[in-house]
């Protein structure tokens, strides 16, 4: 355990989380508590609206609830002050920022409390509206960023599209990749069987799945244009979408309209994934865009042959143990195909298994950790420095005027 974070108190700020299983970066914030503790440190969440699910017992730390709608309004602003008051109260350490708002309004609060230490997140390449035309977002957040000791991004690629897009030296950026806890994933020996028996799954079937959020930059409408086509060349195949979004009325249109619902599964969210996992033969992400995916993390810890498009921090986490394509139906459809090979699945399997262990989670927790307290102990010595320089000024004031 580092002595330099022992009991260091820090805030993790987030706009909102929708449901534990929202997304990646929803699960990560939980998953940064668990470091926070494990490395000695006082973890605490802040949510600036619409997360009461969200409770201690389920986040395993204190949870503070604000209800910031909006910060252009004089309510809004009345909230942020609010929010700059607790802050100062509670006397943290570290402020650290997740999403888009909480990236722009967090530092400048966390600065007028005093915090020493505020660290900025990102963890996509669309972290900008695209249909703002004048990029007030990106300009106000280049000013902000001002403020911010450290931007951590959660791979190369979005390290290097942060330093562009927000003009922010590659010096202010960390990469630090997200973690998976390989003990926990994997899935119990009965879980396949009986998930794919729920499934009508035979023995003989080859079951692709997709574990993503329904939204058009996950490419989940490629996806279930590919099986459509694959499947045309291959009738073991059985396909399977877990996830929920805005999609997903449009997803069930489009499968309908190939009259393939009992071929491709549309089944939902789940909480728990592995069972789903442990059925699949082959895992899809076919994002259009990406920081650094859980869901491909998750496939290569569960064994599972991956195909990934080439986008974002995806290379990075698979290398070349799965395929990487570009994002497009045609090639989805050859790689699908060529993953019906079971020695091409194997061969994969194995390199996967291997190549995750790199993403543990005692490694995250480790390069975290690290990156706290050289922060720390970096802000703490100018700190220093600068009330040494002050006390130095104010002994010799008396000389000088005694001289004049």
């Amino acid at each position: 355990m580092n002595s330099t974070l022992q009991d260091a108190r820090i805030l993790l700020l987030a706009d909102e989380i929708s449901s534990i299983t929202d997304g990646g970066t929803e699960r990560q914030i939980l998953q940064m508590v668990d470091i926070c503790n494990q490395n000695g440190m006082q973890p605490q969440i802040c949510v600036m609206r619409r997360t009461r699910w969200l409770t201690p017992q389920i986040a395993g730390c204190p949870v503070t609830h604000f209800q910031i709608e909006t910060v252009t309004s004089a309510r809004g602003i009345a909230s942020l002050i609010q929010l700059t008051r607790w802050m100062r109260s509670q006397k943290f350490d570290i402020l650290q920022t997740f999403f888009s708002e909480a990236n722009l309004v967090g530092p400048c609060a966390g600065r007028l409390a005093g915090i020493p230490l505020i660290l900025g997140t990102r963890r996509n390449l669309n972290h900008y509206r695209a249909d703002d035309p004048h990029r007030l977002q990106l300009r106000a957040q280049r000013f902000v960023n001002l403020l911010v000791d450290q931007i951590i991004a959660n791979s190369e690629a979005v390290r290097e599209r942060i330093a562009k897009s927000e003009h922010v030296s590659l010096k202010r950026l960390s990469v630090v990749y997200n973690g998976i806890d390989l003990g926990q994933m994997k899935p119990a020996p009965q879980m396949r069987a009986s998930m794919r028996h729920n499934l009508g799954i035979d023995d003989n079937h080859i079951l692709v799945g997709n574990i993503s959020g329904l939204r058009k930059i996950k490419g989940v409408q490629m996806f279930v244009d590919a099986a459509a086509q694959a499947y045309s060349t291959n009738s073991n195949l059985r396909f399977l979408l877990v996830g929920d979004g805005e999609l997903m009325p449009e997803l069930g249109e489009s499968i309908r309209n190939y009259g393939l619902k009992q071929i491709i599964r549309l089944v939902g969210p789940a909480e728990d994934v592995r069972p789903y996992l442990a059925a699949f033969d082959v895992a899809v992400l076919c994002s259009q865009a990406e920081g650094f995916s859980n869901s491909l993390l998750e496939y290569m810890a569960c064994g599972i042959p991956a195909i990934a498009t080439d986008v974002g921090g995806n290379r990075e986490a698979l290398g070349s143990c799965g395929l990487l394509i570009r994002p497009e139906t045609n090639e989805l459809v050859r790689a699908i195909q060529s993953m019906s090979n079971r020695e091409t699945r194997n061969n994969f399997a194995s390199g996967a298994l291997l190549r995750v262990k790199e993403f543990d989670v005692p490694i995250a927790r480790e390069r975290m950790g690290d990156l706290y307290s050289r922060f720390l102990n970096e802000k703490f010595a100018r700190t220093r420095l600068l009330r040494d320089s002050l006390s130095d000024t104010k002994l010799a004031q008396p000389f000088s005027e005694g001289t004049e």
